[in-house]
């Protein structure tokens, strides 16, 4: 009988309980429970880190096109340059050197 009470002292219940305690809040027994606990937190708050830098260049991608588009609207030489860009178009002092093209050049032999 006195190795039964000491197996159940109050510490060991209360050590036994403290230990469940921080299992249950690890997470580990989430398939079982269903409570996420704390490593779900930890990956929660990197995702929302990596969000927030998303949404911080987007931010700065959208003030851009902003800018471009006040551009577009307003400067006269911003739209001639955008549709030579998009349209390939020229003016008529511009020279066009297409360096686009994947074919080598025939090399000639001189010395025939």
């Amino acid at each position: 009988m006195s190795s039964s009470r000491r197996w159940l002292s109050p510490a060991r219940l209360w050590t036994f309980i403290f230990g469940f305690w921080l299992l249950f809040l690890s997470g580990a027994l989430a398939q079982f429970v269903g409570s996420p606990g704390m490593l779900q937190l930890f990956r929660l708050k990197g995702l929302l880190h990596t969000k927030e830098a998303q949404v911080e260049q987007l931010k700065n991608q959208v003030e851009r096109l902003e800018l471009d588009s006040e551009l577009l609207e307003k400067n006269r030489i911003a739209q001639q340059r955008e549709i030579r860009r998009v349209l390939s178009y020229t003016a008529e002092d511009e020279i066009i050197f297409d360096f686009s093209s994947e074919e080598t050049p025939k090399t000639s032999n001189i010395s025939e």
